[in-house]
């Protein structure tokens, strides 16, 4: 039990910053008793209860309510400004404190044993300690421009490892450690620290600058750090000095002398290559033969220069105006990791470093960009410079379609100069690109997820491709920006279900009436009804008619040609009794979904990139109407008149049917689109055929055949209640 304490015969204020132990010493050396005479006056144990040995409690790592309370009652000092003078407020931001040993954890956030200090400080402060020269990231004096000191010159040791002696009087500005070789009981160093020789920093250099802004971070450790990189919402101190350990070790361990020359004086950089030579301190219980490599990312250096130049570089980087800077400034580190044999992808430089904030992930990431394949440039969403990791987005699947949406599939293409595209299949490739975005799942797994049967090879080929050829810069831009909409907004169409439901039919629609349709239209040649049966399947599910069922599949080569001839000379009566017969087919399943629908993402986001092919919006419909001719057409000639590439007319024409038919049949084709509405008013409101002839700006005989074509019976003149008669 702690002895009652007593009031102390002075008052003796501490200083600005002091230390609790260099604050307790001063007031024994001023009262010229032994020290335990001052724990005793202040009711401190004289020992610490959870140790076998005669050890001092480390009050300035962490003292008890109790004890505050205790030195309060005695030297009149408020427990704020004592606990103040303790580690306990760096506590879970600068250091973590093992509170049942009282002691930093040196693994942690750099923790370190023992206090630099210096000398200068010393002199004029007559030996009075900062508790902040404890702390690991503290390694210059920005008052006297010096790096602080590590060792007593004397004896080699690191001060106030331990607490001062208890029967001793302290005697502040000299060094407490034991003599060397003194024996079992040895006496003190007693070397004057105020003439530890030190080196000098010029003012104003970015040594200094880095211990400044590290003092400010220190000042308010409850407060949020605002360095550059992490933004307006800024991060934890104990997240930013995370950030800043992790990339000081990887400086440390890989950076060359002549990667730091810009950064620091040769005195300094020399200092620190001596260091690195012999890492461990003279006191380490490890063996030489089993030092790690990186130990650095573990301890905490021993030497100040080590620590200036490890924080500055790694301030270098977190103190970039955003990612893409920051990736800039770390491309030259994860180079040299790279370098040194260890194969780095961007989640491999991460883990090199340890647990990371969002945002230097997201540097670290794209620091790799160019040295990755394009699929990891996908999954780690290095494009955007995202600060989210890869992460299972299988769920995307069901709002991909197999083949990427025809307007997306047309702008992300590459082209040879011929027009023709550089991969078969390119829209089933983009549809799975399209799911490895920001996704852990492998590239097997992904085709098998989007119902195509690509090969990963094909995959990997055409990203290859894009991120060789200057018009698709910024294809995987795209790709990530159009999975994000898809993630953050979702899709009206399952398009999983829609494969599950429909892959398995190979018939949509009653080809009776697919060719009673095309005797109306057309006088020559009629379309096979197969091609109608692939249009259903191709617009209900989103995937190629090749991977419908065999049945109904084209073969390759001439059978997919024509269909897909098929899809862009539709005429429009033909489109809205397909459109009609797959809508309906969805009303049978009572899927309450739209027949089609595109993603559509905010122009802003999208005009200043580089993509290979137009966009679709690009040539209005009306446009695309009025440059066709009546009759046949040239494809090739009509993308001249309209000065785009036939593959934008094409999808174009897929899109908006176009009545290209001569001017009789075209008169047909708006008689089989309005028979309907000419039956509804001939047979439910009674008008004659001459009213309706006149509605429609039509003549009589014209509506009298359509009607009789299509079975309706027509009535005897003056055959209902009511008919106006001419006179």
């Amino acid at each position: 039990m702690s002895p009652t304490p007593r009031s102390l015969p002075i008052r003796y204020a501490p200083y600005l910053g002091e230390a609790l132990d260099s604050w307790l010493e001063a007031v024994a050396a001023r009262l010229s008793c032994p020290f335990t005479d001052v724990l005793s006056a202040l009711g401190l144990p004289n020992r610490d209860p959870a140790a076998a040995a005669l050890v001092l409690p480390r009050w300035t790592t962490l003292a008890t309510p109790g004890e505050l309370a205790a030195i309060t009652e005695a030297a009149g000092v408020p427990v704020d400004v004592l606990a103040a003078m303790t580690l306990q407020p760096y506590d879970g931001h600068a250091v973590v404190i093992v509170p049942e040993q009282r002691r930093v954890h040196r693994q942690l956030l750099w923790g370190r044993p023992g206090s630099r200090f210096c000398p200068a400080c010393l002199e004029e402060t007559g030996g009075r300690w900062q508790v902040t020269w404890r702390l690991g990231w503290t390694f210059a004096c920005t008052r006297h421009h010096v790096l602080l000191a590590d060792r007593c010159p004397a004896c080699l040791r690191t001060p106030r490892l331990r607490s001062h002696p208890r029967r001793e009087v302290p005697r502040p500005g000299l060094c407490s450690s034991a003599a060397p070789g003194g024996g079992p009981r040895p006496g003190r160093c007693h070397h004057p620290l105020a003439d530890t020789p030190v080196t000098a920093l010029a003012p104003g250099e970015a040594l200094e600058k880095t211990q400044g802004l590290i003092d400010m971070a220190l000042a308010a450790p409850d407060q949020v750090v605002h360095w550059p990189l992490y933004g307006r919402g800024g991060v934890t101190l104990r997240l930013a000095l995370r950030d800043v350990k992790s990339l000081g070790a990887l400086v440390l361990n890989h950076a060359t002398t002549a990667d730091l020359h810009p950064l620091a004086p040769a005195e300094v950089l020399d200092r620190l290559e001596r260091y690195r030579t012999n890492p461990l301190s003279l006191r380490s219980q490890r063996h030489p033969d089993t030092r790690r490599s990186d130990v650095h990312s573990y301890f905490a250096p021993d030497d100040a220069a080590a620590t200036a130049v490890a924080i500055t570089a790694a301030l270098r980087i977190l103190c970039a105006a955003d990612i893409p800077a920051a990736a800039d400034a770390a491309r030259w580190l994860t180079e040299r990791v790279a370098a040194s044999g260890r194969p780095l992808y961007p989640a491999g430089v991460v883990s090199v470093g340890g647990t990371l904030s969002p945002a230097l992930e997201a540097a670290l990431r794209c620091s790799r960009e160019s040295q990755i394949m394009p699929v990891y440039r996908l999954r780690h969403r290095t494009a955007i410079h995202s600060t989210r990791a890869p992460a299972n987005h299988d769920a995307r699947a069901s709002m991909l379609p197999a083949g990427l949406w025809p307007e997306w599939a047309l702008r992300l293409s590459p082209r040879h100069p011929n027009g023709r595209p550089v991969a078969k299949r390119t829209d089933e490739l983009l549809a799975v690109a399209c799911l490895l975005v920001g996704n852990t799942t492998s590239i097997q797994t992904a085709t098998r997820l989007t119902g195509t049967n690509v090969t990963s090879h094909n995959v990997s080929t055409l990203l290859a491709e894009i991120t060789r050829r200057s018009d698709c810069t910024d294809v995987l831009h795209a790709l990530l920006l159009l999975a994000d909409h898809l993630d953050q907004h979702g899709a009206p169409i399952d398009y999983a279900r829609r494969r599950a439901l429909f892959t398995k039919q190979t018939h949509f629609i009653d080809p009776r009436c697919w060719r009673d349709l095309q005797r109306r239209l057309r006088s020559n040649h009629h379309p096979d009804v197969a091609h109608a049966q692939r249009w259903i399947f191709h617009t209900l599910t989103g995937s190629p008619p090749h991977l419908a069922h065999p049945g109904l599949a084209p073969a390759a080569g001439a059978p997919r040609q024509q269909y897909q001839r098929f899809r862009w000379r539709i005429l429009p009566a033909e489109a809205d009794l397909l459109t009609h017969t797959a809508q309906a087919l969805l009303d049978e399943h009572g899927i309450s979904e739209p027949l089609r629908w595109t993603p559509r993402l905010r122009a802003l986001a999208l005009r200043h990139l580089t993509l290979p092919g137009p966009d679709l919006g690009s040539i209005t419909v009306t446009q695309l109407h009025q440059a066709v001719p009546g009759g046949d057409f040239s494809i090739a000639q009509l993308a001249r008149t309209l000065n785009t590439t036939t593959a934008h007319v094409i999808c174009l024409l897929s899109q908006h049917p176009v009545d290209w038919s001569p001017p009789r049949f075209r008169r047909t084709q708006h008689t089989a689109t309005r028979l309907e509405q000419w039956r509804t008013w001939y047979e439910r409101d009674l008008l004659s055929l001459q009213d309706i002839a006149d509605r429609e700006g039509t003549s009589l005989a014209t509506v009298r055949l359509a009607l009789l074509k299509n079975g309706i019976a027509l009535r005897p003149a003056g055959s209902y209640r009511g008919r106006p008669r001419n006179r």
